[in-house]
C-alpha cells in the first residue's frame, strides 16, 4: 500500500510539474523584418576571372515581400566596368539571417546588422568561382 501511494505521489508530482512549465512559444512572437527598399554600399571580394575587386556601386532593390519571403533585383559593376542586373529570391528569418538565390546562379547569405544595415556574403562555384562581401545600407524612403 505504501509503495502504491508513493508511486501515485511521484506520478502526480511529475504531471503537475509538466503542466506548469510554459511551452517554449508561449507568449513569444517572432517579428517579421521589413526588408523592402533600396540597399546600397561597398562590395569586396575575389573572382577567378577578374581578380580582387572593390567597388561602391552595389545596389539591391528588394521590391516585394510576403512574410519571411522577398524578391527583387540587384545591379553591380563587372570587372570590365559594365553594369550587370540579376533577379533574386530570398528569405529573412526572425533573427535577421538572410538567404538569397540569384538568377541565373549564385547564392548570398548574410544578416541584418541593424534596422537599415545588412551584410551579405555572395558565393558562386565553378571555373568562374567568386566570393564577395557586401556591406549595405537601406536608402531613406
Amino acid at each position: 500500500m505504501r509503495t502504491t501511494f508513493l508511486i501515485i505521489v511521484i506520478i502526480l508530482a511529475v504531471l503537475a510539474g509538466g503542466c506548469t512549465i510554459p511551452s517554449p512559444t508561449a507568449g513569444t512572437t517572432t517579428a517579421i523584418h521589413d526588408v523592402i527598399g533600396i540597399w546600397t554600399g561597398m562590395t569586396y571580394g575575389d573572382s577567378q576571372t577578374e581578380g580582387f575587386r572593390q567597388h561602391d556601386k552595389s545596389r539591391y532593390n528588394i521590391s516585394n515581400q510576403k512574410g519571411y519571403a522577398f524578391s527583387g533585383s540587384k545591379e553591380y559593376i563587372r570587372g570590365d566596368g559594365t553594369t550587370h542586373y540579376e533577379n533574386f529570391s530570398g528569405i529573412v528569418s526572425g533573427s535577421g539571417e538572410i538567404s538569397m538565390a540569384d538568377n541565373p546562379k549564385g547564392y548570398s547569405f548574410g544578416k541584418l546588422t541593424g534596422p537599415d544595415t545588412m551584410e551579405l556574403h555572395y558565393v558562386e562555384d565553378g571555373p568562374e568561382a567568386k566570393a564577395y562581401l557586401s556591406l549595405l545600407t537601406r536608402q531613406k524612403r
